[in-house]
């Protein structure tokens, strides 16, 4: 794994990727497409965000009846392009000539039935958890959408299990990796100290009026659950994986590439403030962790148990004080054993495998246990 400073240092120096050999489609047609997949991803959670969070930035909107069915309605609008364009994307690639007749009815049923439930989800739900949960929906195919237009574009996102010990250890340490350098150190503790240095001074600059828990509407564990699978599915899969595989395949300059999943990752934490500004390092820090690496299920992985983690300390503020760093270094202890099995795993099948080359001087290689970069394309 490079250091940290070497990782920065990269942010910076390192050229981008050579595109996929397998992606031929007309540049102008991918760029808009990658384009049109975040307008649609980022739409219902900005005006959410502008509605609820407005006056942190001097806007004057508040939840009237009229603002607010002006959300749902541009929110169905939303839902009814990503239906017809997913059913055309699973249509196309399912014909006769490509699949059998079972596995067309199934693909064609599973897009149609999904992109309905999509359409559903858009409407207002009396029941908070509803709501959460429709917002998962959603945000679910989005995602299936997202892999479509990739697929049809001949760019593969990785997103496929690990099936051996070396695997599992290799998505394993790739995970840790982006749990350490950008979700806790590069974006989550960065914005969290912001928040309470600007309380502290009182400086006068847009700040999160209470805690981030209460400002999102999640009081307990299972809506906590729920909101994450949708923030994993947006965040992870549509914004950092498919923009930057899809602008990486057709030779867009690395600046492009950060400066597309940044600014909307920007914006979608907006709520918090002047302090939102933290978020420009995590976003910036998975782009480059993902070109290096390609792989999509360790990151969702990481960030999934970050903010559950996170969050779930957050909600038990009401504990006596021990609680936490006590589920703290449980959690760690847990992250260390299931490590070590991991390792012995992949020890034990590395052995069994084959033998050891032999170099030079007569001396087996010391063998790492680091996750090699792989690249995107």
């Amino acid at each position: 794994m490079k250091s940290l400073h070497v990782a920065l240092l990269d942010l910076t120096d390192r050229p981008a990727p050579e595109p996929s050999e397998q992606t031929d489609a007309p540049a102008r047609r991918v760029v808009r497409h990658a384009i049109g997949l975040l307008l649609l991803a980022c739409y219902f959670p900005l005006a959410v965000t502008a509605v609820t969070s407005g006056h942190l930035y001097g806007l004057s909107l508040s939840l009237t009846t009229q603002t607010r069915y002006a959300v749902i309605y541009g929110q169905f609008s939303v839902a009814t392009i990503v239906f017809w364009w997913l059913c055309w994307l699973v249509f196309t690639r399912t014909l006769l000539s490509r699949v059998t007749p079972r596995q067309r009815l199934l693909q064609r049923g599973a897009a149609v039935l999904a992109g309905a439930a999509g359409m559903y989800s858009a409407a207002p739900f009396s029941i908070a958890l509803a709501q959460v949960v429709g917002h998962a929906v959603f945000d679910c195919v989005l995602a299936w959408l997202a892999l479509e237009v990739c697929r049809s574009h001949r760019v593969s996102l990785r997103i496929a299990l690990p099936r051996t010990a070396v695997e599992r250890l290799r998505d394993w340490q790739i995970s840790i990796t982006v749990l350490y350098v950008c979700v806790g150190v590069g974006g989550g503790v960065l914005s969290f100290l912001l928040v309470h240095l600007i309380r502290w001074t009182g400086a006068s600059v847009p700040v999160m009026k209470g805690g981030q828990m209460a400002t999102l509407g999640v009081d307990n564990l299972g809506t906590l659950a729920i909101g994450l699978v949708s923030t994993v599915a947006l965040e992870d899969v549509m914004i950092v994986a498919t923009t930057t595989a899809l602008m990486t395949a057709v030779r867009r300059p690395a600046w492009q590439i950060y400066t597309l999943v940044c600014i909307p990752e920007l914006l979608l934490h907006a709520y918090l403030g002047l302090p939102a500004i933290g978020m420009l390092v995590f976003a910036a820090g998975r782009v480059w962790l993902y070109r290096q690496y390609g792989r999509l299920l360790p990151f969702m992985a990481a960030h999934f148990t970050f903010d559950l983690v996170g969050g779930g300390l957050m909600l038990m503020q009401g504990l006596p004080f021990w609680y936490r760093p006590a589920l703290g270094l449980l959690f760690s202890l847990v992250v260390s054993w299931a490590e070590n099995q991991l390792k012995k795993a992949a020890k034990s099948a590395r052995a069994h495998a084959q033998p050891p080359p032999v170099t030079l001087d007569g001396d087996p290689p010391r063998p790492t246990d680091r996750p090699d970069p792989v690249s995107i394309q």
